[in-house]
């Protein structure tokens, strides 16, 4: 995970997964041709859009861990990951080039085709898919994945965005956030939740390989307890009106003392 930049307006000083926004870029042409692996996740419907977009989808995604965590999910011609940890020539092109990318001025299609890579997101596992409530007034609508870090490369945050970055376990995650170490928002609690029941990357890779995954739009209400955001499957979640927990079906998170807690 890495820690936003606590400057920043929109969640500043948060943990995070490395993520960010589906750029042009990511579906044009000259970028899909380096593309690899992507039969499988980019059927039409599987990441809930029909066109091109899906694989750019897939794009963004190995893009922004490359810029955020400097992991790259690229393959030399002879089909191994490509190696960031040695004092190759390309090693040091590639980081260098992500520094680029991270200022905004780089092209991730011609990084990939000077080093003569291909962009291989055939490990990719489709995880959530969750679009921010509709009383939001800034909205993102939005995929998450897993994969498994490559060998011979080391993740680092990108210190352009993020000021921390680290490796950490589901469970320990949720145990900083509750003591207060460390700020974690609700989609971000909800993952590490589903996450932490496995109990090693085999079984919750193996767990999404071809899983139905449902859009979760969370409704942000008012209750008896305070602020309330409720998920697909509580008793509550279509009439949108919260009662008393007793006897109900929950699927919610609450905020409680300055944090969310699931009742």
């Amino acid at each position: 995970m890495v820690r936003r930049d606590s400057r920043l307006g929109f969640l500043g000083g948060v943990h995070v997964f490395p993520g960010g926004a589906l750029d042009e870029g990511d579906y044009a042409a000259s970028t899909l041709d380096l593309l690899v692996g992507s039969e499988r996740l980019a059927r039409p419907g599987r990441l809930h859009v029909e066109d091109s977009r899906g694989r750019g989808l897939l794009v963004a995604a190995a893009r922004e861990l490359f810029e955020e965590a400097g992991i790259l999910l690229a393959r030399a011609a002879g089909g191994d990951w490509v190696v960031l940890d040695d004092d190759s020539d390309r090693a040091r092109a590639l980081l260098a080039a992500r520094a680029e990318l991270g200022a905004g001025s780089g092209d991730f299609a011609a990084m990939l085709r000077v080093a003569g890579l291909s962009l291989d997101v055939g490990e990719l596992r489709f995880f959530a898919h969750w679009i921010t409530p509709e009383r939001e007034k800034k909205r993102f609508d939005t995929r998450f994945f897993l994969v498994r870090a490559p060998e011979r490369q080391s993740a680092t945050h990108c210190a352009i965005e993020s000021t921390e970055g680290e490796w950490l376990a589901p469970a320990e995650a949720l145990a900083r956030y509750r003591a207060r170490q460390i700020e974690l928002v609700p989609p971000t609690i909800a993952s590490l939740e589903r996450l932490s029941v496995f109990e090693s990357v085999d079984a919750a890779l193996a767990a999404f390989e071809d899983s139905d995954v449902p859009v979760i739009l969370p409704k942000i209400l008012l209750g008896g307890d305070g602020v309330a955001i409720l998920y697909p499957g509580d008793d509550d979640y279509e009439s949108g009106v919260v009662r008393p927990p007793a006897g109900q079906q929950l699927n919610r998170l609450v905020l409680r003392d300055g944090l969310w807690d699931r009742p």
